[in-house]
């Protein structure tokens, strides 16, 4: 049995336009639930042809979870109801005529999360320091996330890109330079693709940095108390 497609998308850094070597193609296939698998061969044909050399990732969803996801306000359905970008639509359907979604409602239950998983970051680099390149990674995926679920309430609407943190406007600017900031993207990089390890700081200077950090967290998660 063969599955109903009710629309593919480009979502993530393409849909942004903020997209570079860097990037993946991030897909979202939105499928009737139980219908049985859809061709991805036919479906990524839709992909424009200056796009086609881009590691592409699909993410598949039946359409009761988009639902589900939009009725709730989950801050993935923000991120697709606010960036895509059609490649097909079938008759009478269209993930923006499904309206928007509901508020986001847990940035500080989230933001807790991620900070709770950057504390953990000192007591383990000082246990295994070899491992700073994972650490210092992950610094990164903690503090990104943090500032995108923070913005659905900081800012006028929930900011997905890579720059999220520099974008959030506190009493106290982020403590971390770009420059540092892009080095613990590479890190991250380099252990999810295999690409090749930037430079890196080391255990005690990423330890120092999370030190650092920690004022800056504190107010942010002062503001989204008020």
């Amino acid at each position: 049995m063969m599955g109903k497609i009710f629309g593919f998308y480009l979502i993530g850094s393409v849909a942004r336009n903020e997209f570079d070597a860097l990037s993946d193609l991030d897909l979202l296939a939105i499928v009737q639930d139980g219908a049985g698998k859809v061709d991805e061969k036919a479906l990524l044909s839709f992909i424009p042809d200056k796009y086609a050399a881009m590691d592409a990732s699909v993410s598949w969803y039946g359409r009761r979870r988009i639902n589900e996801m939009l009725k709730n306000g989950e801050l993935f359905a923000w991120h697709i109801w606010q960036e895509h970008i059609a490649l097909f639509e079938s008759n009478g359907f269209s993930l923006r005529g499904l309206g928007p979604p509901r508020p986001y409602k847990n940035s500080l239950v989230d933001v807790r999360s991620f900070r709770k998983i950057l504390r953990e970051v000192p007591g383990r680099l000082r246990l295994s320091p070899t491992n700073v390149i994972y650490e210092f990674g992950l610094i990164y995926v903690c503090l990104r996330n943090i500032a995108m679920s923070a913005s659905a309430k900081l800012c006028d609407a929930p900011d997905f890109s890579r720059y999220s943190p520099f974008r959030i406007n506190l009493s106290q600017p982020l403590p971390m330079t770009r420059e540092c900031y892009e080095k613990a993207m590479m890190c991250r990089m380099a252990g999810q693709r295999g690409l090749s390890l930037p430079d890196h700081p080391s255990a005690d200077e990423v330890i120092s940095l999370y030190e650092g950090l920690e004022s800056w967290l504190s107010i942010l998660e002062e503001r989204l108390e008020q």
